[in-house]
């Protein structure tokens, strides 16, 4: 799988959601040394029925800790869990962990190595499913290393394949903004995903941004993005994975909508 990474925007045309603004923001810088780790769902592991059991490692990265040392979580909200990894199955909104680890906590010098075990918090229907983990920052961006974004495909009953995936061609991964923060009309949104097997270029892929049904960003490089201006209420925030020929490219992934509410 190819290096996965965030991405840019350039307008299509102007916004029509009062004043909408969508700026690039710094990355938050990250170490190389973040690995993260799945033991369980092995790759195409079955589960003979619900509860799902998940268990990962995740080395040099505290799950837990605030993020209080970059500027970006003073412009943006930040969650009380503190940083996390964030867990998805098929394209479903992702969930944050911070679990109490299973092991105890190692330390040596800035290095953190710890494993967690923890139960799916939902029941999963019979056949396939495919899991998509990463750790993020307290205020949700997500981490961009080679070795800190991974997918498992697993089963649940009969080994299943009701549905189609290859993981190896091009895919994104939405992010933020999720339901998991509780945004202000006053306070910049973080928009944050990630992109799969793929470069972004003028023309080649790209990724659609789409507010409300109305504003729309074509997305060809990769820095975070803050979103300025979505009035207090209901919003739906919707990616799209296109191909050179604007044309979406047709996996289950490259579709994806979410609702978020801003108060």
């Amino acid at each position: 799988m190819k290096k996965t990474v965030l991405l840019l925007l350039l307008p299509i045309f102007a916004f029509t959601v009062e004043q909408l603004r969508v700026l690039p923001v710094n990355p938050t810088p990250e170490p190389e040394t973040v690995v993260l780790a799945m033991a369980m769902p092995k790759d195409s592991q079955i589960f003979r029925k619900n509860p799902v059991y998940i268990q990962f490692r995740i080395d040099g990265y505290s799950l837990g800790a605030g993020s209080s040392q970059f500027p970006r979580s003073r412009e943006i909200v930040a969650s009380d869990m503190g940083q996390t990894v964030h867990i998805i199955i098929d394209n479903m909104s992702y969930f944050p962990v911070n679990n109490p680890a299973i092991d105890p906590f190692e330390e040596s010098g800035w290095y953190y190595n710890t494993s967690y075990k923890f139960e799916l918090p939902y029941e999963l229907k019979e056949g396939k499913h495919v899991l998509r983990a990463f750790p993020a920052r307290a205020y949700g961006e997500s981490l961009k290393g080679d070795q800190t974004f991974k997918t498992v495909v697993f089963y649940v009953g009969d080994k299943k394949d009701d549905w189609s995936i290859d993981l190896a061609q091009p895919f994104i991964t939405y992010n933020e903004p999720s339901e998991h923060y509780h945004y202000t009309a006053d306070t910049p949104i973080l928009l944050d995903f990630l992109v799969s097997n793929c470069e972004l270029t003028r023309d080649g892929y790209k990724v659609k941004l789409s507010v409300d049904g109305k504003v729309n960003r074509v997305i060809t490089s990769w820095p975070p993005y803050s979103i300025y201006g979505l009035p207090k209420g209901a919003h739906t925030i919707r990616l799209e994975l296109l191909d050179a020929k604007d044309q979406l490219v047709k996996t289950p992934f490259n579709d994806v909508e979410r609702k978020i509410q801003v108060h």
